[in-house]
Parts: structure tokens; C-alpha cells; sequence
């Protein structure tokens, strides 16, 4: 994993295996995951949690009969993992998604204060 060092991105969640950034400039995520730097709108990095999130990884682990790769598609996006590394996006994007309702929920509570 490359660390991207620009001080225009904020680091919005990190793992050993990948790192998202925002990009307030560009009203932008950065995806850096598996040798990959990826730019994404919220609502496709939204699209493509949903579309990690429908993928057995552990049944992909213990199931010999079928190959460990998986092709994601993901708007001009390609990505060929295998199911560790599924796992690992998985964790990477469910982590980023809760650093957003975390900030959503501070931003709220911070608002209610200085209107009472």
C-alpha cells in the first residue's frame, strides 16, 4: 500500500490492507486498495459496498469447487480479488461508512448545542 501524502485528502478511514480519502477540493473519494487508486463519488463507493457486501467471501474460502476470484465492476472500475482480499475491502468500507454516520452524528450534536 502506497501512502498518498497530498494535503488536500483527508484520511477518512485506514486498514493494513487499503486507505480511503476525501476530497473536499474535489467534492471526491480515493480508494486505495490492492495496488489500485480508485476515484470515487459518495454514491459509487455507496454502489460499490453494496455490491462487496453481497459476496460470500467465507463461503468462497471453504468451497474448492469454484475459482477464489471475484470480478467487480464498478462504474469505469475493475476489480479481480480474490476472497481474502474481499474481506479486507469489506472491512475497509464497512470502517469508512461508519467514520460518515460518525461525523454525521458529532456535526448534529454540535449543531443542537449552539441552537439551545
Amino acid at each position: 500500500m502506497i501512502e498518498i501524502k497530498n494535503p488536500e485528502l483527508t484520511e477518512v478511514f485506514k486498514t493494513h490492507t487499503g486507505t480511503v480519502y476525501q476530497s473536499d477540493k474535489q467534492n471526491c473519494l480515493y480508494l486505495d486498495f490492492a495496488g489500485k487508486h480508485s476515484k470515487f463519488n459518495f454514491k459509487g463507493l455507496n454502489d460499490l459496498k453494496k455490491n462487496v457486501d453481497k459476496i460470500d467471501w467465507q463461503f468462497m474460502l471453504v468451497n474448492t469447487e469454484q475459482a477464489d476470484i471475484v470480478i467487480i465492476l464498478q462504474n469505469d472500475h475493475c476489480f479481480i480479488l480474490n476472497s481474502l482480499q474481499i474481506a479486507a475491502l469489506k472491512e475497509l468500507l464497512q470502517g469508512t461508512f461508519a467514520m460518515f454516520q460518525l461525523n454525521h452524528i458529532i456535526k448534529d450534536c454540535l449543531q443542537r448545542l449552539v441552537t439551545n
